[in-house]
């Protein structure tokens, strides 16, 4: 049994409380690109003084360009990857698969807790804009619930999440709550399409579409690893032509996503949904005896890092568990946490894999803590270990 399960009496605490998840951009990282430096260097365009608007305008683009190829054109792949290459499709379904595993067995360990009493709803909550999500629920034929409503043009409503379902036995009387999955997407979908007032489903990925399409000429080469706004400054052509990506930033910015900044919330009239959408987070953890688990995410994002912060303060019946990819992944995340000096209820812990003396005596990660090993070494052996109670 692994150590952290037995450490924290986890099997325990899943069987009593209330089961909720908060996905980062490692959790689609097998596929998608990661966002790396791009949200410092958004943050850094949007406080630069340029001399004309229009050199501005085009390291935005160049950024915006580097994250709409690396992140959300891909998505289009998801839903149909019939002529993409081998290697790319691969790709795909290992991270479906990835979706698809973890699904079946947090489904299994709601159906077998002993609390009968519980709601059998879970809340996973992502600043991930992908439709791995969804994708990956609807293949395994499971309940989910992503706020929008039903009929031939699906509206976004909140008060969706707090639908239950229940099934009737084909036999008899009795009727039973069946789990259902709460896909709440803090930072918008590409499955959102905004009319007026109103978020609408878009199951086609429309806009994408319309934005592949716009003219992305001489636009900057941005290396997410290295470049500032410095650096992408001495890039500039001689000559600037606005109308080589203006038509891109037009038809980028109809996309109903929060833009990875640190300003993000001052944008779009979809603000009052991502407020709404945090409030709802910040609502659910705020209940008695609630385990919230973080996977693939940094707390880059001080608006999530600072409320979780807050929340984990006020009720100590919160268990927060944030999986670290690497020990130096558990360093940063040690950092930008401090709970030391930040956390009065030590109800956060941080999980890096375990370590071992290699052959040059220095300590090495036995694995990472992506994906498929958060559901192999702690999920699946906590679902194995309440079936063998059964």
């Amino acid at each position: 049994m692994n150590d952290f399960i037995e450490k924290y009496r986890l099997i325990d605490r899943i069987q009593d409380s209330n089961i909720n998840f908060l996905f980062g951009s490692g959790m689609s990282a097998g596929y998608l690109e990661i966002l790396g430096n791009i949200e410092n260097l958004l943050t850094q365009l949007d406080k630069e003084v340029f001399a004309e608007q229009k050199q501005k305008d085009l390291i935005r683009a160049s950024i915006l360009n580097k994250y709409f190829e690396g992140v959300i054109e891909k998505n289009i792949n998801i839903l149909d990857y019939s002529s993409l290459e081998p290697e790319e499709v691969l790709s795909i379904l290992w991270t479906l698969d990835s979706y698809k595993n973890f699904f079946k067995t947090v489904n299994q360990l709601i159906l077998l807790r002993r609390n009968k009493l519980l709601s059998k709803q879970v809340n996973i909550f992502t600043t991930n804009i992908d439709i791995f999500l969804e994708r990956g629920v609807e293949e395994v034929g499971l309940e989910s619930n992503d706020g929008f409503g039903k009929g031939f043009k699906p509206k976004y409503d909140l008060s969706n999440f707090k639908k239950s379902i229940f099934q009737k036995s084909l036999h008899f009387d009795n009727s039973s709550e069946i789990p259902v999955f709460n896909i709440l997407k803090i930072h918008g979908s590409l499955t959102w399409k905004r009319e007026n007032q109103n978020v609408f489903f878009d199951n086609s990925l429309e806009q994408i579409q319309k934005v592949q399409t716009t003219r992305r000429k001489s636009l900057l080469s941005v290396d997410t690893s290295k470049d500032t706004i410095s650096s992408l400054k001495t890039k500039f052509p001689k000559r600037i032509n606005i109308r080589n990506f203006n038509t891109f930033l037009e038809e980028y910015d109809k996309l109903s996503i929060v833009n990875p900044t640190k300003g993000k919330f001052q944008q779009t009239v979809l603000d009052q949904k991502y407020y709404d959408l945090l409030r709802i987070y910040a609502n659910e953890l705020e209940r008695e005896n609630t385990l919230l688990f973080v996977m693939g995410f940094s707390f880059a994002d001080e608006h999530i890092k600072d409320l979780t912060i807050r929340v984990a303060n006020s009720n100590p019946t919160l268990m927060i568990y944030i999986f670290a990819h690497t020990t130096h992944a558990k360093e940063e995340l040690e950092q930008t946490i401090d709970i030391e000096n930040n956390v009065k209820n030590k109800n956060i812990a941080i999980i890096p894999p375990s370590q071992s003396e290699k052959e040059d005596k220095n300590l090495k990660d036995d694995f990472s803590y992506n994906f498929d090993n958060i559901n192999s070494r702690i999920f699946m052996q906590i679902l194995n270990k309440i079936k063998e109670q059964k």
